[in-house]
């Protein structure tokens, strides 16, 4: 049967694809892709006889006027109105007026509206809505050095006062016990801003005969002192801002170099216990931090994270802060033993006063032996007396307590640090120009998205799943395609041109 020559070929110019697939053309109409590829023609040719889709195409063009051309598109109109569109892969001249065209069939294009995507596992694609905290699979990538912002010190642990645990208070009287911050204590915690105060309290107490009911001598911090009747602890919540706005001088296009490994909030007590805290994970606009203190001989402090992993208070990732500096104070030893001596001195004082007397008398009365015995032994016990307070006095103030001062109390650094830590710029504009190119990994079971950005989509798949009226040859290419990862452009000028704005 004869049929009437009426096939479409156009010969186009500076179309932006070619067979690597690396990049191609993403349409929502059959009408929009035939228009695209129309405007790109060179030479249009009408009456052809039958083109097949896998061949090549013999024009009445000299090859010199081709050697420009990249893409052709054709349609055999007697068979059907479809489109093909295929690569140019060579140009051979034949004669003057001749040339011979071969071609390749792209199969993205020309199958373009015949195929659907099902579920499969997506190895790497663009994000829908790119919000901070959307995706935190990892990424594998080199990160540099890191750059540590520093974000505060928590001011409460300045000032410090000094604590003297004592079986009685600062009036001299017994300590009751009590519950401080929920925990008993039969010592009485006796605070003293300056170091003149407590030497006060402790030379009362040696001459009160208390020096020693002194436990213990510590430093604590003012803003986490409890009284005895407090049944629970005090608590101080702390924030700090989540630092949104840049990584390390860099605004970056993706929001993913927002979250951790990039940039995230660390936290130390500055003496070997740190922990990384990602902002993403509060689910508070801030950073909360619960900050408690425990008064004891032995203070300890903890920092609870709040609202954070889903939890209202995290103490699973508490951190904690003890070693506080214990101090050492000295009990004047003359005083203490005069104190501690005095009804025993002052009745051995006065048997000798007596004895020297009555020998006394008795010597002058029977001018005999007896009486100067006496005397000489009431005399020698008043000298034994003497001489024994002489002796004490002599000997040095007794020392108490240990004395254990650390570097980062006396620098005013005892406690816990911010610091915002991220990612150096140059490193944070690399990796931000490799998300634009290819996305985030995804990692998941799903339908690709290859139309959530405004001007491009890059899509990765493993194992793609297609279905649709498509060759089965042709479907095999077209899945090896996305395993092996494209880019989809909504506008043809655009092709390459990574530098636009392409967020959601």
């Amino acid at each position: 049967m004869y049929v009437v020559p009426n096939t479409m070929v156009r010969i186009l110019k500076n179309v932006p694809l070619d067979n690597t697939y690396r990049n191609t053309l993403f349409f929502t109409s059959t009408g929009n892709q035939s228009a695209y590829f129309s405007s790109k023609s060179k030479y249009t040719l009408t009456n052809y006889s039958y083109v097949r889709p896998q061949n090549a195409v013999k024009v009445g063009i000299n090859s010199e006027n081709l050697y420009d051309c990249n893409y052709i598109m054709f349609q055999n109109t007697a068979f059907g109105n479809k489109w093909f569109y295929a690569f140019i892969t060579s140009v051979e001249y034949i004669n003057n007026d001749a040339s011979l065209i071969t071609y390749e069939i792209d199969v993205m294009q020309t199958w373009h509206f015949d195929y659907s995507l099902n579920m499969c596992f997506v190895e790497r694609e663009m994000s829908l809505n790119d919000t901070i905290g959307d995706n935190l699979v990892p990424e594998g990538l080199e990160l540099g050095t890191y750059v540590y912002n520093d974000q505060g010190f928590i001011s409460e642990f300045e000032p410090n006062q000094i604590i003297v645990a004592a079986t009685f208070d600062e009036t001299m009287n017994d300590a009751t016990g009590g519950l401080y911050g929920g925990v008993y204590s039969a010592l009485k915690y006796n605070r003293f801003l300056t170091w003149q105060d407590a030497n006060a309290f402790i030379e009362t107490a040696t001459a009160s005969v208390k020096s020693s009911g002194i436990v213990s001598v510590f430093m604590y911090p003012l803003a986490f002192f409890s009284n005895s009747n407090a049944t629970d602890p005090v608590t101080i919540t702390k924030s700090r801002d989540k630092m949104y706005t840049d990584i390390n001088g860099y605004v970056p296009k993706n929001k993913k170099l927002f979250t951790s490994p990039y940039n995230f909030l660390y936290v130390t007590n500055n003496e070997g216990v740190a922990g990384n805290f990602p902002y993403e994970f509060f689910s508070s606009s801030t950073c909360e931090f619960d900050v408690t203190g425990v008064v004891s001989c032995s203070p300890e402090f903890s920092l609870v994270p709040k609202n954070y992993k889903g939890a209202t208070k995290n103490y699973n990732e508490q951190m904690t802060l003890g070693n506080y500096p214990l101090c050492a104070y000295a009990i004047d030893s003359y005083r203490a033993y005069l104190a501690q001596n005095a009804n025993k001195l002052n009745l051995a004082a006065v048997s000798a006063v007596t004895q020297t007397a009555s020998g006394a008398l008795s010597f002058a009365i029977t001018k005999g032996a007896v009486g100067a015995n006496e005397v000489l032994g009431g005399i020698k016990d008043i000298s034994n007396i003497l001489a024994n307070n002489a002796d004490m006095d002599a000997l040095p103030p007794q020392a108490h307590g240990q004395h254990s001062p650390t570097v980062n109390f006396v620098n005013k650094i005892k406690g816990f640090q911010f610091y915002n830590v991220q990612i150096r710029a140059e490193f944070a504009q690399i990796i931000d120009d490799y998300f634009n190119v290819y996305g985030y990994a995804t990692r998941r079971v799903k339908i690709p998205n290859r139309s959530s950005r405004p001007h491009w989509n890059y899509v990765k798949t493993i194992n793609a799943s297609l279905t649709g009226s498509v060759p089965a040859d042709d479907m095999s290419r077209i899945v090896s395609v996305y395993d092996k990862g494209v880019t989809f452009w909504k506008n043809g000028s655009e092709v390459g041109n990574y530098a636009l704005d392409n967020r959601p």
